[in-house]
């Protein structure tokens, strides 16, 4: 810490009761005597130091600098910005009232066309945003953000400040997930202006707010983005960014290198917003009625390019060599495998997204609508190549690693991702059970096998799985009744005339038992084994 009598007349210098040459003075001299380290002399500063005339200093430097840029309003920016930017780098000073009151300001600040100011004004942002409380002054006033934005879209290099939305939306989302939802019409106005600065921006901006809206939008989950849409909708946010992102999929020149980040961002649409995503708004008809909304037109582009890199990606892990010369050699294989699949996740998230929206919408729809068949069954071709492809991908991935617990391990989103779409997909045709038995058993093992990740696995495969007995003529309270009882009475004989080749064999049955929670015929006789004076008797029906 500096000497206790140096730090003691700066801190007079500062002080509400020192003239404004002499707080101006303090100012000065505190760079050369506070080493921004030590934390212990910044409070001793800040406690004495009077935030207001920080607060006008910067309010006058910003009037001069409106007036004449090259001025000394510049020189005054950058004494008071560099105090704050100092102070901010300590936790406890930049969560004080007192810092969060300068932030408006500062952002101001970093708005400015001009150079060297804004980006300490940017770097002080940065460390105040580090806090969740200076978090929750943005969200309340999203105007601070939508006014970076647009000094973004203004000057030609954005650069930095495209860097700072990122960090900044980031904080927010993550703040508003954390809160349960709060101040909700705030993010959604922040990430409005980014998205409308995205759809109409030329290619350098547009670029750079790619990765930036995709990391506002992951740490959302759907039940954040349904109590969005509700409060404020988010319909011309999700029609900014899917434009902005089809605009890039359209393009074969410099924007082709940006479209696997397009595809990820779209990702996010569809996990959030299926309906905003898929269905377009009809315009009234003649008459003055309103038509069925149908779907939009662009989402089938984006779905098409789905199916066709998803379908890339599992090509070059395929084609990936494996290496048994040792243990440490086959992990390092896999790994390399799991990497050029990183895309397929996000592939296949678009594509599932869109079979669960078209079975609710189709279900929806009164039976007079018209609905384009045709164009239906061409998307449920493309949706089938995607998706026999990573039956294949999963069988000889399984051939390649131990046990399935050890492809979970290496890559639980490309699991995760296949899982879920195979899930969608094979609840929409018997027909194509029969191709992907292979996946049941590895599901059966993921659901009671992982921790981390079985319920997950379970949520996924579960539709299908009723699906598959209802083609069958049985119910799922009625299967599940006699897997409990241990006495599976239904025969395939049963079975309607597009029955699922599944039910009644034993990989379907040690499915069920997994996603249901039912001990299996070994579970029940270790059990059994493990109290061997209960005296228990009696039922075990077997196959």
């Amino acid at each position: 810490m500096a000497g206790s009598e140096q730090l003691d007349r700066c801190a007079r210098l500062l002080s509400r009761k020192a003239t404004d040459d002499e707080k101006f003075a303090g100012l000065l001299l505190m760079p050369r005597i506070v080493d921004p380290h030590d934390h212990e002399a910044l409070a001793y500063v800040f406690e004495a130091l009077d935030c207001m005339f920080i607060e006008r200093l910067m309010r006058t430097g910003l009037k001069q600098v409106a007036e004449t840029p090259s001025g000394d309003g510049l020189a005054l920016l950058a004494i008071a910005v560099s105090v704050v930017d100092v102070l901010a780098s300590q936790g406890s000073i930049a969560s004080d009232p007192r810092m969060l009151d300068r932030i408006p300001t500062l952002c101001e600040v970093a708005s400015l066309n001009i150079a060297a100011v804004p980006a300490e004004a940017v770097q002080a942002l940065s460390k105040l945003l580090a806090q969740d409380a200076a978090v929750q002054v943005l969200l309340g006033r999203p105007e601070l953000l939508a006014g970076i934005v647009d000094a973004a879209s203004a000057r030609a290099d954005s650069l930095g400040l495209s860097q700072f939305l990122d960090y900044a939306l980031n904080r927010c989302s993550t703040c508003v997930s954390a809160c349960g939802g709060s101040n909700m019409d705030g993010w959604v106005h922040a990430v409005a202006c980014a998205a409308a600065a995205f759809a109409s921006s030329d290619k350098r901006l547009k670029f750079e707010m790619l990765p930036v809206l995709a990391n506002a939008l992951e740490p959302i989950g759907a039940g954040e983005a349904t109590a969005a849409d509700e409060c404020t909708s988010c319909a011309s946010l999700v029609g900014h960014i899917s434009a902005g992102c089809i605009g890039i999929l359209k393009q074969k020149t410099e924007a082709a290198a940006y479209s696997d980040q397009a595809l990820v961002l779209y990702s996010h649409l569809v996990r959030l917003w299926p309906e905003h995503v898929f269905l377009g708004v009809v315009a009234p008809r003649a008459d003055g009625d309103v038509g069925a909304p149908v779907p939009r037109p662009e989402a089938e582009l984006a779905l098409r390019l789905a199916c066709v890199e998803g379908q890339a990606s599992v090509d070059a892990m395929m084609i990936c060599e494996p290496d048994d010369s040792s243990a440490q050699s086959a992990r390092e294989a896999d790994r390399l495998r799991v990497q050029h699949g990183w895309k397929l996740p996000f592939c296949t998230a678009i594509v599932a997204g869109w079979l669960e929206w078209a079975a609710l919408w189709l279900d929806d729809l009164p039976f007079s609508a018209d609905v384009d068949e045709a164009g239906l069954c061409a998307m449920m071709g493309e949706v089938q190549g995607l998706a026999s492809s990573a039956v294949g991908f999963l069988t000889d991935w399984r051939e390649r690693v131990p046990s399935e617990q050890d492809m979970l391990a290496s890559g639980p989103e490309l699991v995760l991702g296949a899982v879920r779409l195979l899930g969608k997909w094979l609840a929409t045709d018997p027909k194509l059970h029969q191709a992907a038995v292979p996946v049941l058993a590895m599901c059966a093992a993921w659901v009671t096998g992982s921790d981390e990740h079985g319920a997950a696995v379970a949520e996924y495969v579960r539709p299908c799985l009723a699906f598959a007995l209802d083609t069958c003529g049985i119910s799922e309270a009625q299967y599940i009744e006699e897997l409990v009882a241990r006495e599976l009475r239904h025969g395939r004989s049963q079975a309607r005339g597009l029955a699922s080749p599944w039910v009644g064999t034993m990989e379907f049955d040690d499915l069920a038992r997994a996603v249901y929670s039912i001990p299996s015929d070994e579970d029940v006789l270790r059990d059994r084994q493990a109290r061997p004076h209960d005296g228990g008797g009696g039922g075990g029906g077997g196959r």
